[in-house]
């Protein structure tokens, strides 16, 4: 596990072979932005900023240790290497040791998911892209500044607010703790975030994580380099 603010100490190498089932549901979801124009997944990453700072990471938030994940295709020889960065984000800083509990078998159950939908995917690409348009680098969105601290007057309204709905029974709802990630415009990105937030809401209870962000996607196709290169 990383602590926030330090960067990935490791990551898991696996070697993926055929395999005879994939989720035909997730992989048709996944499917429109699988191979756009200019390198497929890519042709959105590269307008997903890439500033050099970063706000300071909510302690809602655990930076896991990146997953490595290489595919084979047998028939045709094509290697393919990628590297996920995964972050947690639960929904309150009590929840986050719950998922820091947890964060050997959600990053075990996300590689399975890996596995599954990057097969499919590699051998697709490998068929609709050219030698040297396949592999790509992907960054999330710039992250969002935190909002500045409330004035005295501001915390004093609240207090007044919460005080009137208390005397007339009414619910109060406490605002969600702050979040630095916006929704990414890419879309098959958006769509694994989501496929793997619902394997961790089947490991974790579901109320105690707020989202899984993939922040940053390294794709390499050794075989694609051209000899000298």
């Amino acid at each position: 596990m990383t602590e926030p603010g330090k960067n990935p100490k490791g990551f898991r190498n696996w070697l993926v072979m055929p395999l005879s089932a994939v989720s035909m549901g997730l992989m048709l979801l996944l499917a429109p932005d699988a191979h756009a124009s200019g390198g497929g997944h890519g042709g959105d990453a590269t307008s997903e900023s890439s500033g050099p700072k970063e706000p300071e990471i909510p302690e809602t938030v655990i930076q896991s240790d990146s997953i490595a994940l290489t595919v084979v295709l047998p028939k045709v020889g094509a290697i393919r290497q990628m590297v996920f960065h995964v972050w947690l984000e639960a929904s309150s800083v009590a929840d986050r040791a719950i998922l820091e509990q947890a964060e050997p078998k959600l990053q075990n159950a996300f590689l399975r998911d890996l596995q599954r939908i990057m097969y499919r995917d590699t051998q697709n690409r490998y068929d609709k892209l050219e030698a040297g348009k396949r592999g790509f680098v992907y960054n999330g969105p710039e992250l969002i500044a935190p909002p500045p601290p409330k004035t005295p007057e501001e915390l004093e309204a609240e207090k007044e607010a919460a005080e009137a709905a208390k005397e007339n029974v009414e619910e109060i709802k406490s605002e969600p703790p702050f979040s630095p990630f916006p929704p990414t415009t890419n879309r098959y990105f958006a769509a694994l975030q989501n496929r793997l937030l619902s394997t961790a809401r089947g490991i974790v209870p579901p109320e105690a994580i707020r989202s899984v962000q993939v922040r940053k996607f390294y794709d390499n196709w050794p075989g694609d380099k051209k000899p000298g290169r």
